[in-house]
C-alpha cells in the first residue's frame, strides 16, 4: 500500500567457503585396451618377474613326496590287513596328483612382453577346463606309474585287492591334482596377483559393455 514505507532488502549471505580438508576427485583409473600386453607398472613388472620362471622348490618338494610314497607303498603292500595295505596307494596316489598339478602350475606364467590379463569386457578368464584334464591325466597315468615302480603281486592279493589299488590310486591322484590350487606355487600366486590388479584397473575405468556376435 502507498502509505506503508517500503520494506528493507533482503540480507544476502555470503556463500560459505569450502572446508579446507575438502579432497580433489580421485583421477580416473588407468583403462588397458585390448592389445595392452606389457608390463606397464614397477608393480607389474615385479609380479611378472616372480611369476616368469619355474618355481624349482615347489616342484623338488612335490617330487619328494611322491618319491617317499612309493617307498611306503613298497614297505606296507604285504604288511597287515587289506584296509592297511591301501595306506601306500592312497598316499602314492594323492601326492602323484599334488606333482602333477602342481607342476603346471610352477611353469613360467608371465613373460614382460606379454602378459595374461582380463578380457577387454572386464572378465576373467577361466581355468577350470585345463585343470579337470590334467586331473583325469592323473588319475590315468597314476595307477600305471604305481605298477611299474612297485608292481602287483597276483598270488598275494585277491583280484578284488588288486583292483582297488588301482582304483584308489587312480581316484586320489584325480583329487590330488587339485591341492596345488590350494597350496598354490610362487608362480601362480603372483600371477594370479598380476591378473586381479589387472581387472581392478579394467573395470574401474570401463562402462559396461553390451554387445553381440556370430560364430560361423
Amino acid at each position: 500500500m502507498d502509505g506503508l514505507p517500503p520494506s528493507p532488502p533482503a540480507e544476502v549471505r555470503p556463500a560459505s567457503p569450502a572446508p579446507a580438508d575438502t579432497l580433489p576427485p580421485a583421477p580416473p583409473t588407468y583403462g588397458y585396451a585390448a592389445t595392452d600386453v606389457r608390463a606397464r607398472t614397477p608393480r607389474e613388472i615385479e609380479l611378472c618377474d616372480r611369476a616368469g620362471s619355474v618355481d624349482w622348490l615347489y616342484v623338488g618338494g612335490s617330487v619328494a613326496l611322491t618319491v617317499g610314497a612309493a617307498f611306503l607303498d613298497a614297505d606296507t603292500k604285504y604288511e597287515g590287513s587289506p584296509a592297511g595295505r591301501m595306506i601306500g596307494p592312497l598316499a602314492f596316489g594323492t601326492t602323484f596328483g599334488f606333482t602333477f598339478g602342481g607342476g603346471y602350475l610352477s611353469l613360467p606364467q608371465c613373460s614382460r612382453d606379454w602378459i595374461n590379463g582380463g578380457t577387454p569386457e572386464g572378465e576373467r578368464r577361466t581355468h577350470w577346463p585345463l585343470t579337470i584334464a590334467i586331473a583325469l591325466l592323473a588319475g590315468a597315468v597314476a595307477p600305471v606309474v604305481q605298477e611299474a615302480v612297485n608292481g602287483t603281486d597276483g598270488t598275494y592279493w585277491s583280484d578284488g585287492e588288486r583292483a582297488s589299488r588301482v582304483i584308489v590310486t587312480g581316484l586320489t591322484a584325480f583329487g590330488g591334482a587339485f591341492l596345488p590350487y590350494l597350496l598354490p606355487p610362487r608362480t601362480w600366486r603372483a600371477a594370479r596377483e598380476l591378473e586381479n590388479l589387472r581387472l581392478r584397473y579394467d573395470t574401474g575405468s570401463r562402462a559396461p559393455i553390451l554387445g553381440y556376435g556370430f560364430a560361423f
